[in-house]
Parts: C-alpha cells; structure tokens; sequence
C-alpha cells in the first residue's frame, strides 16, 4: 500500500470516528427530544464530516447555555 492509499485510509477512519463520538454525543444529551437527535443523526450521516461538524457545533453551544442558565439560577 503506497503513503497516498494509507492516508486516504487513515483519513477515512478519523472520520467515521469523529461522526460516531458526535452521533453517541448527541444521543446522550440531555438537551433534544427523540426526534431532534433523529433528525441530528441523520444530518451527522448523510452530509459526511460537515453534518458531524454542524451537530457537534451546535451541541457544544447548546450545552454551553445551558451551563450559563443553570449558573444564573443558582446564583
């Protein structure tokens, strides 16, 4: 296997990784119904890196708030 096949396989691994951490991220939030992780996954799956990249961005801000408005009403 010649170092351009290799990185092409390496490249596509980290990216069913990455798409796979994102997808079990999402569905163990707290934050979206049922279907909003459904919808979440499907975007994650069927636009391959950019999809994971949209959830996990959106994930991140969301439990980010989140964090801020359970800070604000303890304190």
């Amino acid at each position: 296997m010649d170092r351009g096949s290799l990185l092409g396989v390496v490249v596509l691994v980290l990216a069913v990784l990455f798409q796979t951490w994102v997808t079990l991220r999402v569905y163990r939030s707290g934050l979206y119904e049922p279907s909003q992780k459904s919808a979440q996954a499907k975007l994650i799956w069927l636009v391959p890196v950019l999809g994971a990249v949209i959830a996990f961005s959106v994930l991140t801000s969301e439990e980010q708030r989140d964090r801020r408005d359970d800070k604000a009403l303890r304190g």
